[in-house]
């Protein structure tokens, strides 16, 4: 409470020095100021919102002239290619100046539309140069009079497609939060756009085929891709269009095209079917049905009917947004502007009735100190009345003050006491004589005559008392163990104040006592306990040091029983390195290279896990390989069952459930046999060409089931001079480094592929400080086991 106070310490020197209008006036400040800085960030905040979704308005509004343009242009072009066509074509009569003028006067009104859109819109989209240069490429292909005039209209379609992606990024449609209108645009900017693009190449691809009256291969292969890429597209759309319903507030969006995007997903499956068995046909006449022309034009029609419609819903959804976040800011204004009088009606209310309020105390002050009645009439009920009303009980508070204190001093729960400087006790509360163990006070005056005697079991214990009260004149928390009436002891506090004469000589001592043998009880048996822990922790560091030596022990035992390189060099016909790293104390990796009666059996291996057990796994695998060897098992399938099944009588006897992935390969004058399942196995031939050999078909985990033999199975392959081979375990193609990005196998093989060139211990020291620097100071979690052999 006094760290509060304080606290506000300076608040208070500061409103004593200031009058009641100026207190308001400073208060009002302190809340108007930050008031008016959180609605200027949240009516900023709205009109950045209201700004975003007005650009995306314009920007759909901007489109429906582009879309337009792109259904009319290549219009132009199917008829003008038809009129190249017609006298090969058996498609009918058709009046191709009167629908080519309909056309042109068709995307003459569109560019009517966009330049006025521009006009409005030009300064924000930042179109006006994209425009102009749009209307120059069309006037140029409407003056072209080349004899295939129709296949000019493909840049100008580029440049509408460009200028359609300009007005989507610059108008924030593929910026939008909110996943029902997202998805809608999406529709509009990107999925129907890019499927009529696909409709009209199949239609103009037809057409060429009907002409040509032969399907060539590319026209097959552009056949199936417009095909493969419309049933993307169309799933895709469905699936968006989808979402955007399931997300919207209202269902108004399933309501509106929900129908009409089955329809038109049916309508281009079905064309999709027809196109699909159309390339597989050889027979150019069918491409000459008019159904499927009539077809692909309806779907066409209905693609841009579609766009009209979500575009058309896209707008009423934007034109609501904008509509809510324009009445959200209305309403803040309102509710500010409404909150803001109130205030400013209450603080003049809160002003003129403290004023009221003052003077009625001025009067009944004036009244007290003429000696009349103190009593006055105030009708307020704040802080400000308690004031005249302590005024009415000052009197009768004094009065009834000696009754409260002896109430207090009576019935008090602690023991209160006042004792005189020479150890005697001047008086005593019933609590203190209780806890004492005496029946009354007066007992307890009479038969405690000296308190360093008779209380304290310390008898220093009053004079170290005495030494502090000359120092301090308060004391708090003074614990001692005293006598009880019957002999036995208790632990007290003490809290006492020393009173002093006017020369600043100790009259008496006056304060509280609280019984705390509890407390006191338990922080012994804390200590004891404290003892208890200290002594347990002392044997764990002594258990901990003899296991890290046993466990130092069994990882240089595991080093000891690797291949040695002299061994590895002995080795006629390979140049072998080998390298590998714990990630604990004991590793669980393993690899061998083993030479009998001029076969070489080179084995890798990985155990789930790693420290003691695993490590003691490992061991046993070796021993077992090495038995097997000696005993001239070489078939590699019943090498692996006999293998298994010894390693698994022995994990069930440990109750463990370790297991390891174990690859063996047989080697002899250049012919290697893989069997066994490990991670996959890395040859580089001479000439740089990569290999890789997976082996999850060649067998299974070693002891994790005792019948394998179904499993396994052997794979060869051939050595030539220089061809290097790599195994490895998942230590190396898992090692992550900080951002938890894992090495991975395809940065090994470059790796190697790069280093190939060099000996086996250059490919395996370019391995692992390519690894090192991957993993920097990450920690590493998993045992890095690399085995390089090259055939020399």
């Amino acid at each position: 409470m006094a760290l509060f106070r304080l606290a506000f310490t300076p608040a208070i020197a500061l409103m004593n020095r200031l009058k009641y209008p100026q207190k308001f006036l400073l208060i009002s400040l302190v809340f108007i100021l930050p008031l008016a800085l959180v609605l200027n960030f949240l009516i900023t905040e709205l009109d950045s919102r209201i700004k975003f979704t007005q650009k995306e308005i314009y920007g759909n509004t901007y489109l429906r002239p582009i879309n337009q343009l792109w259904q009319n242009i290549p219009l132009r072009q199917f008829y003008l290619q038809q009129q190249f066509y017609k006298d090969s074509l058996t498609i009918g009569e058709i009046t191709v100046t009167e629908e080519l003028s309909k056309i042109e006067a068709n995307i003459a009104d569109e560019f009517s539309k966009l330049t006025e859109l521009d006009t409005q819109m030009g300064e924000v989209l930042r179109t006006n140069n994209k425009l102009k240069d749009l209307k120059f490429r069309w006037q140029s292909v409407l003056n072209s009079q080349e004899f295939l005039g129709f296949r000019n209209h493909d840049l100008l379609l580029e440049e509408i497609n460009a200028f359609r992606r300009h007005i989507v990024d610059f108008s924030n449609l593929i910026l939008d939060p909110d996943l029902d209108t997202y998805y809608l645009m999406d529709a509009i900017a990107f999925k129907l756009p890019e499927m009529q693009k696909l409709l009209y190449k199949m239609r103009r691809t037809q057409l060429e085929i009907a002409f040509k009256q032969t399907i060539s291969d590319e026209n097959r292969a552009l056949l199936i891709s417009l095909v493969s890429l419309l049933s993307d597209h169309n799933q895709d759309l469905g699936n968006n269009l989808e979402r955007s319903f399931n997300n919207s507030s209202q269902n108004q969006l399933r309501k509106n095209l929900g129908v009409r995007l089955r329809n038109f997903l049916v309508n281009i499956s079905e064309i999709n079917s027809y196109s699909s068995q159309l390339s597989t046909q050889n027979d150019a006449s069918a491409f000459n049905d008019n159904s499927f022309n009539l077809e692909i034009e309806a779907t066409l029609a209905s693609s841009f009917k579609f766009w009209d419609d979500v575009s058309e819903n896209l707008n009423i959804l934007l034109e609501r947004r904008m509509r809510g976040f324009q009445e959200r800011k209305q309403f803040i204004l309102i509710f500010v502007a409404v909150i803001l009088v109130t205030v400013i009606y209450l603080f003049v209310g809160f002003y003129l009735s403290v004023m009221r309020t003052v003077q009625q105390l001025d009067m009944a002050a004036k009244q007290m100190t003429d000696g009349g009645a103190a009593l006055t009439r105030i009708d307020s009920r704040d802080e400000l009345s308690m004031v005249v009303r302590a005024f009415n009980s000052v009197a009768a508070a004094l009065r009834e003050s000696e009754q409260k204190y002896r109430g207090i001093f009576e019935n008090s729960v602690d023991g209160i006491f006042q004792t005189s400087v020479d150890g005697k006790y001047i008086s005593v509360n019933p609590a203190l004589a209780k806890i004492y163990g005496y029946e009354s006070v007066e007992q307890m005056l009479s038969m405690v005559t000296s308190i360093a005697n008779d209380v304290y079991v310390d008898r220093d214990r009053r004079h170290a008392f005495q030494q502090l009260m000359e120092v301090n004149d308060t004391l708090t928390g003074f614990e001692s163990e005293v006598y009880k009436r019957d002999g036995s002891t208790i632990w007290i506090s003490e809290n006492v104040r020393a009173f002093r004469d006017g020369d600043g000589k100790i009259i008496y001592y006056e304060g509280t006592v609280e019984d705390i043998t509890q407390r006191k009880d338990a922080e012994i048996a804390l200590e004891i306990a404290n003892h208890h822990i200290i002594a347990l922790n002392n044997r764990l560091k002594e258990e901990n040091l003899r296991m890290s030596s046993e466990l130092e022990v069994t990882r240089r035992f595991q080093e000891m029983i690797l291949p040695k390189e002299q061994e590895l060099s002995e080795i006629l016909g390979l140049e072998i390195a080998g390298f590998m790293e714990p990630a604990a104390e004991v590793g669980g990796d393993y690899y061998d290279v083993l030479q009998q009666n001029g076969k070489i059996k080179i084995g890798i291996g990985d155990v789930t896990g790693h420290g003691l057990e695993s490590g003691m796994l490992m061991i046993m695998v070796q021993t077992a390989v090495r038995t097997l060897l000696q005993n001239e098992e070489n078939d590699p399938v019943r090498f692996l069952d006999t293998l298994n099944r010894t390693i698994y009588g022995n994990i069930q006897r440990m109750a463990s459930n370790k297991n390891l992935s174990l690859a063996l390969l047989d080697y002899e004058h250049g012919l290697l046999t893989l069997s066994g399942q490990h991670e996959e196995m890395i040859i580089v031939r001479q000439n740089g060409e990569l290999e890789r050999f997976d082996t999850i078909d060649l067998g299974f985990p070693i002891g994790l089931e005792e019948e394998i033999g179904d499993f396994l199975d052997k794979k060869e392959m051939r050595l030539y001079t220089g061809d290097v081979v790599v195994l490895y375990t998942d230590g190396i193609s898992e090692a992550e480094n900080e951002q938890r990005q894992m090495y991975g196998i395809d940065r090994l093989c470059e790796v190697i592929c790069a280093s190939a060139s060099g000996s086996a211990h250059d490919i395996r020291q370019a391995v692992i400080d390519d690894l090192r620097s991957h993993i920097g100071s990450q920690k590493v979690y998993d045992d890095i086991t690399l085995l390089v052999i090259k055939q020399r």
